[in-house]
């Protein structure tokens, strides 16, 4: 039996971010830069731009693109 709503997600969090105000996490950012968490966090030393929530690592989508795009 076909579940309707399982064919309608996205593997990718990131296909489902729509508004501006949603932050990705280290994962989203990995996986739309196709490599590894280890890696985003070597670049996030490196000057990728990232917001610290409390104990939480964010990063907006907008600034994470303009960076790769740098």
């Amino acid at each position: 039996m076909d579940n309707p709503t399982s064919a309608a997600k996205s593997s990718s969090p990131i296909a489902e971010v729509s508004s501006p105000d949603v932050l990705w996490t280290i994962d989203d950012v990995a996986r739309y830069a196709r490599c590894s968490v280890r890696h985003i966090t070597e670049l996030r030393r490196q000057g990728l731009p990232y917001r610290k929530l409390g104990h939480l690592v964010r990063f907006s989508p907008e600034a994470v693109k303009r960076w790769f795009e740098d």
